[in-house]
């Protein structure tokens, strides 16, 4: 009985893995399932008697840790925990580091990525130019268009550029480490289609990352090969029109709906922080009651930022401001887990980045000056969304993260990636 729950349980384990590798890019009720029957088989493992091959769980703590005591401590405990981190979405990184560990192949997990990755980035350029989400095409509707829309592919566009973008730098540093053809081919696709996905905050989040990857590897000859990416980018805005005018937006604090926005929210922010926040909530944060909170500032920070009277709205906050959705990783953890939790979140993706950059030292290996550089635009990304609460995202992260925490260890102990 116990040979068999162990046989089931690795079996399950390995399905769950590949089935991320397969749906990440693709399916988010995948997932799920894939979480799901990962899940299972840890149990059964578990069950047979034998131990689960866990990472270095001491960053993860960091964050996990000042929002378990907010939760606790929330007015409202099971709205708190549906707003928070801590949920099934951590798992990959367990399940795919113990799989690798136990002796799965990288190599075989990585084409399933390969090819999933090259199937949403031909989703978003065929939607770019065919004006079509391919979930919904119509061969009757069917034209090639010069001028390409925003494209969201197969998720929403947020979270498809998160996505895109995790994905890009791990396969730029796969690139770089092992020379592979299909890498190279998968990561050129990723970035047309970053830029075609036109979320600015990945736009920022990919040249800060870059920038950080060339100056990381090439030194001073970095900002030299980061001008190659740079200057494709530029033609393409220039080329064509709807580019060119979302980068200009990114400035625009005036009349751009988008920037507006997240400004009114974010002086609303503050304004609750600052005014109505106990000292508590300042220190733990107050999940849930927080953005009502904000939303109480919603119209005296339109008149502020806009210069004139909101409109007379019922639940304006609700209908035009998401609720005080703040659009910004960082302001999130300071309304839902206080000074400690922004501190906790911080720490997380400062230790990932530091951690790979001495790995990058100590080994000269490329990929961990990717990883890296991928925490960093992530990092930046954040200032202009949530993009750490986005469940694909989490879960595309996470599962990144598995495999950067198996690699550092292989390092490590001496063997050759």
């Amino acid at each position: 009985m116990r040979l068999k729950l162990l046989k089931v349980g690795a079996v399950f384990l390995s399905l769950s893995v590949y089935l991320l590798a397969f749906t990440i890019p693709l399916s988010i009720a995948g997932d799920n399932i894939a979480i799901g029957v990962g899940a299972l088989g840890l149990v059964l493992l578990l069950l047979g008697g034998e131990s689960v091959k866990l990472p270095d769980l001491k960053p993860l703590t960091f964050f996990v840790v000042p929002e378990a005591v907010s939760i606790v401590l929330s007015q409202d405990f099971r709205k708190a925990w549906k707003q928070s981190s801590l949920n099934h979405h951590l798992f990959p990184v367990v399940l795919v580091y113990d799989r690798l560990k136990k002796g799965l192949s990288l190599e075989r997990l990585l084409k399933f990525l390969s090819f999933s990755s090259l199937a949403l980035a031909f989703s978003v350029i065929f939607e770019a130019f065919t004006h079509q989400n391919i979930k919904h095409f119509r061969l009757s509707r069917f034209h090639l268009f010069l001028e390409p829309v925003r494209a969201k592919g197969l998720f929403h566009q947020l979270t498809t550029g998160g996505v895109l973008f995790l994905l890009l730098f791990l396969f730029v540093g796969l690139s770089l480490r092992y020379k592979n053809s299909l890498y190279r081919l998968v990561a050129f696709f990723l970035f047309l289609s970053v830029i075609l996905n036109q979320s600015r905050s990945y736009w920022i989040g990919m040249f800060v990352g870059l920038i950080f990857l060339f100056l990381l590897i090439y030194k001073r000859k970095g900002f030299f090969y980061f001008s190659g990416f740079f200057a494709i980018f530029i033609c393409m805005a220039f080329v064509f029109t709807p580019l060119k005018a979302r980068l200009e937006s990114i400035l625009n604090t005036e009349t751009n709906g988008s920037n507006t926005t997240r400004l009114i929210i974010w002086r609303s922010h503050y304004k609750a922080i600052r005014n109505d926040f106990s000292f508590k909530q300042k220190l733990i944060g107050a999940p849930v009651v927080g953005k009502d909170m904000c939303c109480k500032y919603i119209p005296e920070s339109y008149e502020k930022v806009l210069g004139k009277k909101p409109p007379r709205v019922e639940n304006l906050c609700d209908k035009q401001f998401y609720h005080c959705l703040s659009h910004n990783i960082y302001i999130k953890y300071l309304t839902d887990f206080g000074i400690l939790g922004l501190i906790g979140y911080i720490s997380f993706i400062l230790y990932l980045v530091v951690m790979n950059i001495r790995s990058f030292s100590q080994f000269s290996e490329p990929l961990f000056a990717a990883f890296a550089s991928m925490y960093a635009g992530f990092a930046a990304a954040g200032f202009f969304e949530n993009n750490f609460t986005d469940a694909e995202v989490k879960i595309c992260f996470m599962f990144i993260l598995g495999i950067n925490f198996y690699l550092l260890d292989k390092l490590r102990s001496g063997e050759k990636l």
